[in-house]
């Protein structure tokens, strides 16, 4: 079988201050008080406009613009397409290269452990359909498949089965925060840290839902924020965004405003 291969950098601290205005809060997340609104839709990404399948989202350090990476073709080498997303024109436009401030979200919002708590590490469990494979750290699988390993990610491969079916789960505090079936696992595709001071993550949870958990386990689910892709918590900790696919190959971009004390 053919294999993807994808390589994911070492955490860096990302840090910014802006204020927003957060809605009434509806939902409470454990000690850190965290309330999430109901997601609010930003601005369609429909395909006649946008040419490949979302890979990364990554916020400015001002918190007034998102990129968006997307890779188009089925083998490699991917052609990659990059947007930016300017939220209080609600527009978004064609770029040649992506900002330098772009990478280097990414490698913080999708970093294996959280920001100031090196001890939590997201876990993988492998699964085929013969067996389970015994649960590691995203630093431990690269280590095994030829990577360095180091402070994060690095060549993380994920094959699908010559006797069957492949599933990756990541996971966090025993909360599913990825599954991969068949697929390339990609961490930062389904959960983003937050800044340092909230000490939290936002997920695709194993509904698709989008979820909200602090480092001491308190959590919530945000009812109505459903088939979350690329969950992106802003530098400000006053929101995340994501992406939904509303079609074949029409995405919409939506909105959570979280407030915190």
């Amino acid at each position: 079988m053919s294999k993807h291969t994808l390589t994911f950098c070492a955490l860096l601290a990302f840090t910014s201050l802006v204020a927003f205005v957060s809605p009434p809060a509806v939902a409470t997340l454990g000690a850190q008080s965290l309330s999430a609104t109901p997601p609010a839709s930003i601005l369609d990404l429909p395909a006649a406009k946008l040419k490949g399948n979302p890979a990364q989202l990554a916020w400015s350090p001002d918190s007034s613009t998102l990129c968006l990476l997307t890779e188009e073709g089925s083998s490699a080498p991917l052609k990659k397409h990059y947007y930016t997303i300017r939220l209080k024109e609600r527009d978004f436009a064609g770029v040649d290269v992506a900002p330098d401030w772009a990478a280097k979200y990414w490698e913080f919002k999708s970093a294996r452990t959280a920001p100031g708590h090196p001890e939590m590490a997201i876990q993988v469990q492998t699964k085929s359909d013969r067996k389970d494979i015994p649960t590691q750290s995203l630093s431990d699988k690269a280590k095994n498949l030829g990577g360095g390993g180091g402070g994060g990610f690095a060549n993380a491969t994920a094959e699908r089965d010559d006797v069957g079916s492949l599933t990756r789960i990541l996971t966090l505090n025993g909360e599913q925060v990825g599954q991969y079936v068949n697929q390339p696992m990609v961490p930062g595709m389904t959960f983003s840290w937050s800044p340092q001071s909230l000490h939290a993550i936002a997920y695709a949870n194993a509904t698709g839902h989008l979820g909200l958990m602090d480092v001491q386990g308190g959590k919530v689910e945000v009812n109505d924020a459903k088939d979350v892709l690329l969950p992106a918590w802003s530098p400000d900790g006053s929101q995340v965004v994501y992406l939904k696919k509303t079609g074949r190959h029409d995405y919409a971009l939506l909105q959570v405003m979280v407030s915190h004390p």
